[in-house]
């Protein structure tokens, strides 16, 4: 039934829009960005060209005509994406390729952040230029530490100057503001601005947010050899973490208290800079401090319920990165990459399931590339060796690595070196036509002190994954990606049916080390602007999953992913008038974390569409009023069991540039 409804709004999209007028007011937008020319003496720490068969771009004008307010927002119609929203410590995880336990990470304009997710829904959308999603295991300079996908965030930039005022106002007494200014010189560029927003959440839920931001970025060639760049945001505010239906399956002792983080606050500060030491050599260093404070805060409602007294606690924690990458043109063909990484993590505290138990691990990492050039056909490599070092460390990991209060903490030890090997090609059949394969292997380490719930070690997560697939890109038509994929993952972390309950009173389950395979194909569409006037896209990931339990050689379907994951949308610019209609689908699957019962509940199967209509007014100061409708179907779905979907919103805004 879900499905014809997908067919039937793919239809819709085909109608021709109801506006008249030629001018075009609005930019046209697609979902998938050109590549630019490659230059690896320009861009250092690039990824493998291989890896844009596995990679997506959302833009600054695709994040403002989808009307987002924070990052997740903005990536919420990329290719793969998932986004599972709760009423807990993480609001939301997103996920790509059914990539969960570990999630993938984030990264801010190429530094790796190993603790952001809490973020990822705070961050302004309308500080962000461009967001590329790496959906493979084998981003080797912007996924420092990881294997598990990347999701890139680059600042705002303006290419004219330009002063942009905007506001708005919606369901559950929901307020956005924002002010922004930016300009682009002959040789140099800024960005800064201020925005705050705030809701009340839906009625009972203790649902309660707001947060306040500044921003600023910039960069200047400071000399003929070399490029200064900076950024800088700092956010505060608080959020009230949202009680389950409370009819619905979750956990009763999550229905009966009310918890908050009040106050939180977060800055960044971080730079770039890019040495050209030669016409055949470069140095590009990087680096960036975040530091989050969240005061944690829980009232029992239920005085029969665990815990029997309130609770607060600091939950702070920060982090620094540094990371140096020179790049060597050997000959006309070939390009020889080599750096070093560093990454260092402490919550004094701890924070989340961590509370109680200091948390403080550096990462080490050495990483070589090499890439060449055949007429054609281009081919790369790439090594990185990591190790991290645990000045102290609690293996507790709610969810993921076991039980989660029992473990000693590890002091002033290292962790197993870990190596990720890669190797890719491109081949450019023509401008139009080109085709992709690259393959990646790497390890993950458990943690020290994690452990099964028999007592014994949790092994090294280790994966393989493989990429191919082609791109046609006609500048008279549009762009077409059809790819597929296959992941190996031996030894995983994944979580059993044995259960435990910590202190507070909260039931969790224990983990085990399981193989994991995934394969599956991906499709992104996008076309330029039919009749200079609508923009359609279209997205979809096909997958299917399969678990092997310890001590078995049966593997079964593994039902917490989903099978599809499918976007598709239209964009239309007709004059002084904008519209922009879109849908998500996402199949059925199941999960049992936080069930009362412990039974696995059905999730997924929704279609969440979205829809928003503006005009523009004026000519010298330019704005535009809309109306933005979300979960337009009023569908009432779920993504974690216990927390629907608030059903449909709407806001009402307008934006000013001048």
């Amino acid at each position: 039934m879900k499905m014809t409804r997908v067919s039937v709004l793919l239809f819709l999209f085909s109608v021709p829009g109801l506006f008249a007028e030629e001018t075009n007011v609005l930019p046209v937008i697609t979902v998938t960005a050109s590549v630019p020319t490659r230059n690896l003496l320009e861009t250092p720490a690039a990824e493998s060209s291989s890896l844009e068969i596995a990679t997506s771009t959302v833009d600054a004008d695709q994040i403002l005509q989808q009307n987002a307010t924070t990052l997740t927002e903005a990536i919420q119609y990329a290719p793969g994406v998932h986004i599972e929203t709760r009423g807990r410590k993480y609001k939301s995880f997103t996920s790509f390729r059914g990539q969960i336990y570990p999630y993938p990470t984030y990264s801010l304009d190429g530094i790796w952040q190993r603790e952001f997710n809490e973020l990822a829904y705070v961050l302004p959308a309308s500080q962000i230029g461009q967001v590329d999603l790496l959906r493979s295991s084998g981003a080797l300079f912007s996924g420092m530490g990881d294997i598990t996908g990347v999701i890139q965030v680059q600042p705002r930039r303006y290419e004219q100057e330009t002063t942009a005022v905007e506001g708005e106002v919606g369901t559950h007494n929901s307020m956005r503001f924002g002010v922004v200014q930016g300009d682009t010189t002959s040789n140099g560029w800024y960005t800064a601005g201020a925005n705050t927003v705030k809701t009340d959440g839906p009625d009972g839920r203790n649902a309660a947010e707001h947060a306040h931001s500044v921003y600023g970025f910039g960069g200047a060639q400071v000399h003929e050899r070399l490029m200064l760049e900076g950024r800088f945001f700092a956010s505060e505010g608080a959020r009230e973490l949202m009680t389950p239906d409370p009819d619905g399956p979750a956990l009763n002792s999550l229905k009966n208290r009310v918890e908050e983080y009040d106050p939180f606050s977060a800055y960044h500060i971080g730079g770039k800079a890019i040495w050209t030491q030669s016409a055949s050599s470069t140095l590009e260093v990087s680096a960036g401090y975040t530091e989050r404070k969240y005061e944690y805060q829980r009232k029992v409602i239920d005085p029969t319920m665990p815990p029997k007294t309130d609770g607060t606690s600091d939950e702070d924690d920060y982090e620094y990165s540094l990371q140096a990458i020179q790049a060597l043109e050997l000959s006309d063909a070939n390009t020889l990459r080599f750096g070093a990484a560093y990454n260092r993590w402490v919550a004094p505290e701890g924070k989340r399931s961590y509370t109680g138990y200091r948390q403080d691990v550096e990462t080490y990492a050495l990483i070589l590339a090499d890439e060449h050039q055949f007429d054609n056909l281009t081919l790369d490599a790439g090594l990185r060796l990591q190790r991290d070092y645990y000045n102290a460390f609690s293996g507790a990991s709610f969810n993921i690595n076991g039980n989660n209060r029992d473990f000693k903490t590890v002091k002033n030890e290292w962790g197993d070196p870990l190596l990720t090997a890669t190797l890719g090609a491109k081949y450019s059949v023509s401008e139009a036509v080109s085709l992709y394969s690259h393959i990646a292997g790497g390890e993950r380490g458990a943690g020290p002190g994690a452990l099964k719930a028999d007592g014994s070690d949790l092994k090294t997560d280790s994966r393989v994954m493989i990429d191919v697939g082609g791109q046609i890109e006609n500048p008279n038509a549009g762009t077409l990606k059809v790819g597929g994929f296959y992941v190996l993952r031996q030894d995983a972390v994944v979580k059993t049916s044995q259960e435990a309950t910590d202190p507070s009173g909260d039931t969790y389950y224990l983990s085990d080390n399981q193989d994991i395979m995934q394969y599956g194909l991906e499709f992104d569409a996008s076309t330029v602007a039919v009749a200079d006037m609508a923009t359609l896209f279209l997205n979809l990931t096909l997958m299917e999953s399969r678990l092997t339990p310890p001590d078995s050689n049966t593997s079964h379907d593994y039902t917490e992913i989903p099978d599809l994951i499918a976007s598709s949308g239209m964009i239309l610019n007709a004059g002084r008038w904008d519209a922009m209609l879109a849908a998500k689908y996402v199949s059925g699957y199941k999960n049992n974390r936080f069930v009362q019962s412990r039974e696995y509940v059905d999730l997924g199967d929704y279609l969440d569409v979205n829809a928003t209509v503006g005009y523009t007014f004026g000519k010298n100061c330019k704005t535009r009023v809309y109306l933005a409708v979300s979960n337009l179907l009023d569908d009432d779905y779920s993504t974690v069991a216990g927390w629907s979907d608030d059903g449909m919103t709407v806001q009402l805004g307008a934006r000013s540039e001048f």
